[in-house]
């Protein structure tokens, strides 16, 4: 009894698609799936969580199914396309656009990139479902994901592929409203009266309407302008650079100063703050070679002109 269980898998596994019945409307001369899904796997639902305001990129591979590939049938060039859709309707982009047709030899692709935006306002812990399809055109020319496929799944040597990949996005908690950055060392010349060290203030909360920063520099070993409490505008998922300005025309090499950042704003409550520390070096300055290569080529060769227009005006003139 299993040897007949076994023979009638086979038997199944290598029976022509044609013998399957295709909808109304539709062909089946190849056979598509998607080489490249939502991750590199092949074969799996993919997971991945981000949050509201988020936009999430991959390329997938629409792919028609090579000549070696199981089960066999359905190995011949068709017209195939891409179609996506999100189960909460999630606003999708696609490059090219999701429909357009491509006539694919057996095992030839094209890319397909996609952009998934997460809408501001989801709520922390909703889900979506994202099923993106490597589909047939129908007899009338236009993407039909409704046509099925002949083989599903496809078995090669790398693997199990299916014609659909699912992908699970889980919204969670936005990142901190504020984000302060620096370098981790800031060289500045020995001698500069005017040196801008810089920080970098981010809304990182990309939903965020416009938001008031308030912010101070200062330093325990050295002179900072702006020495007040400075204001800053920020749209949400942006960033804006702001510099401590130091004098280091007394300074000496090797001499080391810190300058610190404290950044918060009151828009939410409790206050939201931020700081940062930036180490500054002070090195020598570099000089600036004047008499470089290219320089003194150029110098030459306007010399040799110049002597060469003397000398004809000096032919001509004895003439």
């Amino acid at each position: 009894m299993k040897k007949l269980f076994a023979i009638m898998a086979l038997a199944l596994l290598l029976m022509p698609a044609v013998a399957f019945a295709q909808p109304a409307g539709c062909t089946w001369d190849g056979d598509p799936y998607l080489r490249y899904g939502f991750s590199l796997t092949p074969t799996g639902i993919d997971l991945v969580s981000t949050y509201a305001g988020d936009v999430l990129e991959y390329t997938l591979a629409p792919y028609n199914a090579a000549l070696t590939d199981m089960p066999a049938g359905c190995k011949a060039v068709d017209t195939l396309c891409f179609h996506i859709s999100s189960a909460k309707g999630w606003p999708i982009t696609c490059d090219p656009p999701m429909g357009d047709l491509y006539e694919l030899l057996p095992s030839y692709l094209f890319y397909q990139n996609v952009s998934i935006e997460i809408p501001c306002g989801t709520a922390i812990g909703t889900k979506d479902t994202i099923i993106a399809i490597a589909a047939y055109s129908n007899l009338l020319g236009v993407c039909a994901p409704e046509c099925g496929d002949c083989n599903d799944p496809n078995v090669r040597s790398s693997g199990t592929y299916y014609n659909a990949d699912t992908l699970i996005v889980t919204v969670i908690a936005s990142p901190p409203m504020l984000g302060v950055y620096q370098d981790t060392l800031t060289l500045v010349d020995r001698g500069q009266t005017q040196a801008y060290i810089p920080f970098t203030i981010c809304n990182q909360d990309v939903c965020a309407d416009n938001t008031n920063y308030k912010y101070i520099i200062s330093s325990p070993d050295i002179a900072v302008t702006p020495d007040t409490l400075m204001s800053l505008g920020i749209v949400g998922g942006e960033c804006k650079d702001v510099y401590g300005v130091i004098d280091a025309s007394a300074a000496l090499v090797c001499d080391y100063y810190t300058l610190t950042i404290i950044v918060y704003t009151t828009k939410i409550q409790p206050t939201v703050y931020d700081t940062c520390v930036q180490v500054v070096h002070v090195v020598e300055p570099v000089p600036v070679p004047l008499f470089t290569v290219p320089v003194v080529t150029i110098l030459v060769l306007a010399l040799i002109l110049v002597a060469a227009v003397f000398m004809r005006r000096r032919a001509v003139s004895r003439a």
